[in-house]
Parts: C-alpha cells; sequence; structure tokens
C-alpha cells in the first residue's frame, strides 16, 4: 500500500514538474519527488526488517532532498533567471507529453508477471514514467538547472524501478548511484558559475557562442 500511494505521488509530481517553467518550484517539486521514493524505502525496510533499505532511503533523504536542492538552490540565486521562458516545449505540449508518458508506460507493463507483494504491477509502470518524463525534460529545456532536474527525475524513476522489483539494490551500489549523483549536481554548479563567468547566462543556447 505505501509503495502505491508512494508511487502515485512521484507520477503525479512527474506530471506537475513537466507542466511547470518556474525554475525554483520545480526544484521543491523534485525534492518531493525524491522525499516520497525514501518513504517508501524506509517504510518497507522497517516493517521487513531490511536494514540496508532503512540506511539506502536516508542516506537518499539526505543526498537528494537535502543537499542537492540546497545547491541547486544556490545556483539559482546566482542568476537573475528563474523562468524557463523558452523551451523547446510549451506546457500545453508538455502537458499531453507527459500524460501520454503515463498512458504508454501503464500499456508498457501491463501484461508483464510482477510479484504483487513487491508492489511492481504499480510501482513499474510509474518508474518508467518517472524516468521517460526525467528524459523529456532534458530534452526539451534550455536552462542548466532544468537539465539537472530532468536528471534527478529520472534517477527517482530508475531507483524506484530498483525498488519495486528487486527491493532495492545492494547497499554498496545505492551509495555508488547516490555519490555519482551528488558529482553531477556540483559539477553542474562549478559549470553554472563558468558559464555565468563566460557567457553570462545558464542558456544552453548561449554555448553556441563557444564554437571555433
Amino acid at each position: 500500500m505505501l509503495i502505491d500511494m508512494c508511487a502515485a505521488g512521484i507520477v503525479g509530481l512527474s506530471v506537475l514538474l513537466a507542466v511547470t517553467r518556474s525554475i525554483g518550484r520545480s526544484i521543491w517539486l523534485v525534492a518531493a519527488q525524491s522525499a516520497l521514493g525514501a518513504l517508501a524505502a524506509v517504510g518497507v525496510g522497517l516493517t521487513l526488517g531490511l536494514g540496508h533499505l532503512v540506511v539506502a532511503g536516508g542516506l537518499a533523504f539526505g543526498a537528494k532532498v537535502i543537499v542537492s536542492p540546497l545547491i541547486l538552490r544556490a545556483m539559482l540565486r546566482s542568476t537573475s533567471v528563474s523562468i524557463e521562458r523558452h523551451p523547446y516545449v510549451g506546457p500545453r505540449l508538455s502537458l499531453v507529453a507527459a500524460i501520454a508518458i503515463v498512458f504508454a508506460a501503464s500499456v508498457a507493463t501491463s501484461d508483464l508477471a510482477l510479484p504483487a507483494s513487491l508492489g511492481g504491477a504499480r510501482a513499474l509502470p510509474a518508474a518508467i514514467a518517472a524516468m521517460l518524463t526525467g528524459l523529456f525534460l532534458m530534452m526539451s529545456r534550455r536552462k542548466v538547472l532544468s537539465l539537472l532536474i530532468g536528471l534527478l527525475v529520472f534517477e527517482n524513476g530508475l531507483a524506484l524501478a530498483a525498488f519495486a522489483l528487486t527491493y532495492g539494490m545492494p547497499l554498496v551500489v545505492e551509495l555508488g548511484i547516490l555519490f555519482d549523483v551528488l558529482i553531477v549536481v556540483i559539477v553542474g554548479w562549478v559549470y553554472s558559475r563558468r558559464m555565468l563567468r563566460v557567457v553570462g547566462s545558464l542558456s544552453t543556447d548561449d554555448l553556441r557562442s563557444l564554437r571555433g
């Protein structure tokens, strides 16, 4: 039941992220999405006595709900642009695309024989929808911050898929993934500061001026 509720919340937040142009609001939405994934892991771990799930959920909460949003907010404060004004895909079409992704993920997994005890019947389509929505965000947005938010949405879907099917990956693998996510966010922070100094903007379109 807990996995189903968290999976539904993750899908709903993915759709909201697809239509939200405010970068600040998107940071809070992806933090809430990450919190739902961490809550599901900790809750099931405590219920079943799986210590590695509790540890992994707690670390995911710290890395993706506290540390990553703080870095993204610091990046946002360093620039005057807080709205994704000219995305490649507009909000209305983004809403249609997000709903289509949810529908396609549900249809694609409808014939799979998933163990009901693991909550995979509902969590796997939600995970696939989140991953595809994250990819859609990375392809349809122009700002570096929006690309990082899309990456976090994709990673939330990936973590939910692993959790739904196998009750999580080994703790060492979970630590490696969280470390990679933090490194990507930190590198994005350093890269954004360099962009602001060189081109004065966090829009990827302005990088074309650096071509030889």
